[in-house]
């Protein structure tokens, strides 16, 4: 009898896990695309341009990333509040690193958190005031160069 209850559990948990990866697999490709969002230097050139899910109610806000990521460079999710305040973000059910951009109310970088801790409870926290929040796959501010004092700017489709 404590053979089959063994068996009946490892069961019951390789099928749980499996419709979880399942799950997050789904989740990665839903990515909807919104915006284009450009990054730019002081000058306007162009540093780089992805496609960007917009969060913009306080649900989206905090599903966010949340059970999935991001495949690559090409897209990010852009959370638009009402106003400049400081923004603490968690990384809770995400499972992937990200960089996380805030930007002031003048679309300036205020400071970047890069390769954030994926499944934490780790706060980052923008050091001053932030009316938007830009989420990437980790490593594309490093590969693109950009920092704090570029500009972002965007545009519905």
């Amino acid at each position: 009898m404590n053979i089959f209850k063994s068996v009946v559990f490892v069961f019951f948990v390789s099928f749980f896990l499996l419709l979880t990866f399942s799950f997050i697999s789904c989740q990665q490709s839903l990515i909807h695309k919104d915006v284009t969002l450009s990054f730019l230097k002081d000058d306007n050139t162009v540093i780089a341009i992805i496609d960007i899910e917009i969060a913009e109610t306080s649900q989206s806000h905090i599903k966010g990333l949340m059970f999935r990521g991001l495949k690559d460079f090409s897209s990010g999710m852009l959370f638009l509040y009402k106003d400049a305040k400081y923004r603490s973000f968690w990384m809770r059910n995400t499972p992937t690193s990200l960089d996380i951009i805030f930007v002031g109310e003048d679309l300036k970088i205020v400071n970047i958190a890069e390769k954030t801790l994926p499944m934490s409870d780790t706060r980052y926290i923008s050091s001053s005031p932030a009316k938007y929040v830009v989420e990437v796959k980790a490593g594309f501010v490093k590969k693109y160069g950009i920092k704090a004092g570029d500009k972002i700017s965007w545009e519905r489709l």
